[in-house]
């Protein structure tokens, strides 16, 4: 069995969204020992969708589309697939009465065009779209199977349980035996050397390892059926990569809360390049009220003074930009809100503001505790990945200055 994915939208071809679906799935069909052979990405015409689908038909099995299934003129991944293979529409009764009751709590009408979010081919294979209106489905075409899923990426991902019980159910697949892990502020190099001894003595093991924003996520999977030591693997790379692994978490920010929380520690946020995103990132663990307390953006030197209690001779002599100001902006938080710990982020961001001595990419953090840390490093990406690295490198520096790992 062999599978291809097509994830539809102009956005995509464009540039102005980077696609992220096709690699979302492939990870966890990759997982059921299923091959992806092919990715393609094309925009929101017809023409082209129905030229994608009929050379993925050629190689694969199994057809996987994402998007096109919302209620605009744009959305046509249901209209090519009905005027290909002469699908008979119907509307989805549960996925309607769900839509209905979602724009009546907003107070806004159904109008005709959203009808079109939950129409689905007839005797199709529906699957129930949790976090969104649009439901996804599975035909069977020429004794190959078509699977559309919802585009917003979110949506697609509180859907992929489903899709891959029925793949498993459909096709008798077997999950491979595998272990994920993530590596934080390590080079992609670095990471590959040491996957390399723990995999040298492992007969039958398929690596991959990408990187993100000072994120490497590192999948090791069993290529055949013999013995596959997970337990072995996990504590080799525990011991070889120490605090900046991340394994049995979804992300850092979950490891954090639930660490924190299961020994009841406060947490208190400021922030000045980072923007929030701490806080954001921590908020969107379930849990997470238990352990922050507050979050402060202070972007100017004006509300360090006012909000955190910086001293304005630090910042006259050091520069907002600095691990002095970084140390007294933890404090500050710290004591405002009689939390555990007080961790704060100053730098800059960019594209602009950099000079000689402070470039674009330089971050101050400073935490305070039962100790003081405080320390600057200097990230290279863009403004949104310098923020990532930022955010990423205190969560990981929190965890080690609590002595909490």
């Amino acid at each position: 069995m062999k599978a291809a994915l097509i994830a539809t939208g102009s956005e995509l071809v464009s540039g102005r969204v980077h696609e992220s679906n096709n690699f979302y799935v492939s990870q966890h069909l990759q997982a059921i020992g299923l091959p992806v052979v092919m990715h393609y990405v094309v925009g929101d015409n017809s023409e082209s969708l129905r030229l994608a689908i009929e050379h993925a038909l050629r190689n694969a099995d199994i057809i996987i589309i994402s998007g096109g299934l919302g209620p605009t003129i744009d959305d046509i991944t249901f209209e090519t697939l009905e005027k290909m293979f002469a699908l008979k529409p119907v509307v989805h009764e549960p996925s309607k009465e769900r839509m209905e009751y979602f724009f009546n709590a907003i107070g806004k009408s159904v109008l005709p065009s959203d009808f079109k979010m939950v129409t689905v081919p007839e005797n199709a294979v529906v699957f129930v779209n949790d976090a969104g209106l649009a439901p996804g489905f599975a035909i069977t075409v020429k004794e190959k199977n078509i699977i559309v899923l919802p585009g917003v990426p979110g949506e697609l991902h509180s859907m992929i349980g489903r899709i891959i019980d029925y793949l498993e159910s459909h096709y008798h697949l077997k999950k491979k035996n595998a272990v994920t892990f993530k590596v934080v502020m390590m080079r992609e190099a670095e990471v590959d050397l040491k996957v390399k001894d723990i995999v040298n003595s492992i007969k039958g093991v398929d690596v991959s390892i990408t990187y993100d924003a000072g994120m490497t996520t590192v999948m090791l999977s069993a290529n055949d059926e013999g013995i596959f030591p997970v337990n072995s693997i996990v504590d080799k790379a525990k011991k070889l990569f120490g605090p900046k692994m991340l394994y049995g978490y979804n992300s850092l920010e979950e490891k954090v809360v639930k660490i924190f929380a299961s020994h009841g520690k406060t947490i208190a946020i400021a922030e000045s390049c980072t923007g929030g995103l701490v806080a954001k990132r921590i908020t969107d663990v379930p849990g997470s009220s238990s352990v922050l307390l507050a979050g402060i953006v202070a972007y100017s030197n004006q509300s360090k003074v006012s909000l955190l209690g910086v001293n304005p001779e630090t910042l006259q002599t050091y520069g907002a930009v600095s691990k002095e100001t970084a140390l007294e902006m933890a404090w500050g938080v710290k004591e405002k809100f009689n939390a555990d710990y007080g961790i704060s982020t100053t730098g800059i961001a960019g594209p602009d503001g950099g000079t000689k001595d402070k470039p674009v990419g330089l971050v101050c953090f400073g935490i305070a505790g039962s100790t003081a840390f405080t320390t600057q490093i200097q990230f290279a990406g863009n403004r949104e990945q310098i923020r990532t690295m930022a955010t990423n490198y205190i969560f990981t520096r929190l965890l080690t200055c609590a002595g909490l790992e």
